[in-house]
């Protein structure tokens, strides 16, 4: 086995997606179509360039006083907490009580106070908890919920919880029925939707290229995850001092630091537009099964239903596999020199607590995120390198157990 790049697309998604761009066409009538076949109907529905974008035009439409708390999952990418200080908010985060990395109900009693106007709620990893208890908590003090849900989609029925006030999808490069860029919004309150809309509609149109780019360049490295190549970029990169994650994080990074909000508040072209519904209206959820059934190997091969048992839960989806580790670091490198692609943390961070709140530094997600590894089971894995990924787990916790 070797360590390979999985993108969640075809060479004839790909194909579809240059002809989009190259073609003529217009973007108002392809946004419609779009929304209208995410929404099913019900007309709460709103294109975006990327999460990130979805969550700075809803930031925008609330007008949220400044000073104002926004509530965070914990664990989150560190991009989320900047465009809240961006508009002049507070980041807080709630810590967090399993390895799916949910919010702790006391933890967030805790965080609450007068001044906290919003909660984001992170899905991470393809977990899809219970939210009903987090939003009647939520709701007691008035509190406008997001679901972050960027990593969480797996199917077209599933567009959030019904009862949170906004559901935020991503469709980016590395995501599931990657479009490679564009997210979609759910919206319950229409003046809110609306709001958006507007605001969006005074943004520029991200140029048709950017499209045709992405599409050459994850050509490029969805070639170069077959062996032979693979093996010169992982040399390449040793060479430099570098990890092969290192040098993907930044070919699949959406956006760079320079210039940010600038970045984020453009409009999705119409060639995005087109490859975002074709990718939903062909998507194989074969691939989900596969992905769940390699997950559930893991979890039998590792007997981790009882250390732990929310991976069990029929909901997750397992975006990616979250082992907990007593030596995360030792466990990475081994799993690489085998050539399985193990990582850990990637752009997720534990969000800073307010300078005057110190008493909110979330010891429970700094645990979690520092002895969490993320494990491959992607879809293109075989059974029965699941199983040698496995043995090499357990033949090292074997090492581990005899030398303590």
């Amino acid at each position: 086995m070797w360590i390979r790049l999985s993108l969640d697309i075809g060479w004839r998604d790909l194909c579809f997606g240059f002809c989009s761009a190259l073609l003529p066409g217009n973007k108002r009538v392809a946004q419609a179509k779009l929304e209208d076949f995410w929404s099913g109907g019900d007309n709460d529905a709103l294109v975006c360039l990327s999460v990130r974008s979805g969550f700075d035009l809803l930031l925008q439409a609330l007008n949220l006083p400044p000073g104002s708390e926004i509530l965070f999952s914990a664990v989150t990418i560190q991009d989320m907490p900047l465009i809240a200080e961006a508009h002049h908010l507070i980041p807080v985060p709630v810590d967090l009580n399993s390895s799916d990395f949910q919010l702790d109900l006391t933890a967030l009693r805790t965080a609450v106070t007068p001044k906290s106007k919003v909660l984001v709620v992170s899905h991470l990893f393809g977990a899809r908890p219970e939210m009903q208890e987090i939003l009647e908590l939520a709701h007691e003090h008035s509190l406008y919920v997001i679901e972050d849900c960027a990593q969480a989609w797996c199917e077209f029925n599933w567009r959030g919880s019904e009862q949170a006030d906004a559901s935020l999808f991503s469709f980016g490069p590395i995501k599931t029925a990657t479009a490679l860029g564009g997210a979609l919004c759910r919206l319950r309150n229409p003046d809110i939707l609306t709001g958006m809309r507007n605001i969006q509609m005074q943004e520029t149109v991200q140029v048709s290229r950017k499209l045709t780019f992405n599409i050459c360049k994850f050509s490029c490295l969805k070639a170069i995850s077959t062996k032979p190549l693979f093996g010169i970029i992982i040399a390449i990169a040793r060479q430099r001092g570098k990890s092969v994650n290192e040098v993907l994080g930044g070919l699949t990074r959406g956006f760079s630091v320079n210039n940010f909000l600038a970045q984020l508040r453009q409009q999705p072209n119409t060639g995005t537009l087109r490859l975002l519904k074709h990718r939903l209206q062909t998507f194989d959820t074969r691939r989900i099964h596969r992905r769940i059934k390699h997950a559930q190997r893991i979890i039998a091969r590792l007997g981790l239903a009882q250390s732990q048992p929310e991976l069990l839960d029929s909901r997750h989806s397992f975006w990616l596999f979250p082992l907990l580790s007593d030596q995360p670091e030792t466990l990475i490198e081994y799993l690489q020199q085998q050539g399985f692609d193990s990582t850990q943390r990637g752009r997720l961070m534990v969000v800073h607590p307010p300078t005057n709140r110190p008493e909110l530094n979330c010891p429970n997600a700094t645990h979690l995120l520092n002895r969490t590894v993320f494990l491959p089971c992607y879809p293109e894995l075989s059974e029965a390198a699941i199983d040698e990924m496995c043995d090499l787990i357990l033949s090292l916790e074997h090492e581990e157990s005899v030398y303590n």
